[in-house]
C-alpha cells in the first residue's frame, strides 16, 4: 500500500471517486462539490494524494497550506505551520477496510516529517465513519460549525 502525490493521469480517477461517494448514506457532498475541477486544482498545486493498493487507486486525500476555514476561531495552531486535510474519499468498493484511516495516518506521518505542527479538518457530523476514524487517530474535537450546507465538527491534531 502506498500514498503518493497524484499526477495529471490520476485526476479523472479521483473525480470518479468523488462522484462514487456523492449521495451515499454519510456524504454531505453534492453535484457542485467536489468536482473534476477541484481535483485538477489540487493536483496542479501538488496537494492531491492517492492511496494505491495492489496497483489500484482506492482513495484520495487533499492537504492545503491555506484554507478558507483558517478563519474559524477554534484553532490552537493557526500560524502557517498547520495544514488542512480535505476531500478524503474511499471508493465504495473499498469502504469498510480501514483505507481512510491508513491514508490519513500515512499523510499525518508525512506532514510531521516535513515540520507541520498541526492538522486541521472539518468532519461532517453526519459522516459517522469519518468522525470515528478521526477520534481514533487522536484528533481533538475543538468546536462545531455550520458551513457548506452542513453541520461539522472542527478537529485538530497537534503533531
Amino acid at each position: 500500500m502506498e500514498l503518493i502525490k497524484a499526477s495529471k493521469t490520476d485526476v479523472k480517477t479521483v473525480a470518479d471517486i468523488y462522484e462514487s461517494v456523492k449521495g451515499g448514506e454519510f456524504s454531505v457532498w453534492n453535484d457542485n462539490y467536489p468536482t473534476l475541477e477541484d481535483a485538477k486544482r489540487d493536483e496542479a498545486a501538488g496537494c492531491l494524494y492517492i492511496l494505491r493498493s495492489d496497483g489500484e487507486t482506492v482513495g484520495c486525500i487533499s492537504v492545503e497550506p491555506v484554507s478558507e476555514d483558517d478563519d474559524l476561531p477554534f484553532w490552537k495552531i493557526n500560524d502557517g505551520t498547520h495544514r488542512e486535510v480535505s476531500r478524503v474519499a474511499v471508493h465504495p468498493n473499498h469502504q469498510g477496510k480501514g483505507y481512510a484511516r491508513i491514508m490519513t495516518e500515512m499523510l499525518v506521518k508525512k506532514l510531521k516529517s516535513e515540520g507541520v505542527t498541526s492538522i486541521h479538518l472539518l468532519a461532517a457530523k453526519k459522516n459517522l465513519p469519518a468522525v470515528n476514524t478521526y477520534r481514533s487517530l487522536g484528533f481533538e474535537f475543538i468546536g462545531e460549525c455550520y458551513r457548506y450546507g452542513a453541520d461539522y465538527f472542527v478537529c485538530e491534531k497537534i503533531l
